[in-house]
């Protein structure tokens, strides 16, 4: 039950080199997208740091992750279809924060992986990217809805925008989001790849649910309480559901 491991060496020395190399690719990754303005200059060098622990203190599988939530999310924001419905706040490149938010989970899990070695932490990570691609493509997918969201305490109708409110097409888009985030992790996960993939599906959809749910709570509330830390929050629920399902299935 544990992703594919690298080729043996000392621990020390692979950490190590791993950590450069997945500094020097994420630069080169984040300063691409930075011209191509999927991130801004504070956004960049987050991506950066995120992408150096990820890689260096996880491998490929941990970087990989990251990578399917940022390359689909990002070309979701950028989609010029939903223009109708306004432009989406992420339409100038995701800041620092963001990228913390929707990654900080899983670079900490990693951090755990190669302190402790638990394959259980590579489905906290799984768990954690798959509740923010699903809240990311729950939000760029039902700006399309032709139907206005009704708020997931009490079901009533509000804006588009509005913090809380969900959609059917938006829901839709979250388990497609969370799916694919899924897959993604199974290809790396040795024992029941199938049942990996469903229990990161449901981690992510309940992750993006507990952020409409924070959303249309605590956000609409209090004032401190932004946008990050309500997704930074989800994606932790996720990462702490996926590691209890797959646990029990996987």
């Amino acid at each position: 039950m544990s992703p594919a491991k690298n080729i043996p060496m000392d621990a020390g020395t692979a950490l190590v080199t791993r950590a450069i190399a997945g500094a020097m690719g994420s630069a080169m990754i984040g300063a691409l997208a930075y011209r191509l303005r999927a991130l801004t200059r504070s956004g960049a060098w987050a991506a950066t740091a995120c992408g150096t622990v990820l890689y260096g203190a996880g491998g490929w599988p941990w970087a990989v992750l990251v990578g399917t939530f940022f390359v689909s999310s990002s070309a979701l924001t950028r989609a010029e279809s939903g223009k109708q419905h306004g432009r989406s706040a992420d339409h100038e490149g995701r800041r620092w924060h963001q990228v913390a938010a929707n990654a900080g989970i899983a670079a900490l899990a990693a951090c755990a992986h190669a302190a402790s070695g638990s394959p259980l932490a590579f489905a906290a990570a799984a768990g954690a990217v798959a509740a923010a691609t699903a809240d990311t493509w729950a939000t760029e997918v039902g700006r399309l809805s032709a139907a206005s969201p009704v708020l997931i305490t009490t079901g009533a109708k509000v804006p588009l925008g509005t913090s809380g409110g969900i959609t059917v097409q938006g829901t839709s888009g979250a388990c497609a989001g969370a799916l694919l985030v899924g897959w993604v992790g199974a290809a790396f996960w040795r024992h029941d790849p199938p049942a990996f993939a469903a229990a990161v599906a449901l981690s992510g959809l309940a992750g993006t649910m507990f952020d409409s749910l924070l959303g249309a709570t605590i956000e609409t509330r209090w004032t401190w309480v932004g946008n990050g830390i309500v997704n930074f929050a989800a994606t932790a629920w996720g990462a702490l559901t996926a590691m209890a399902l797959v646990r029990w299935w996987a």
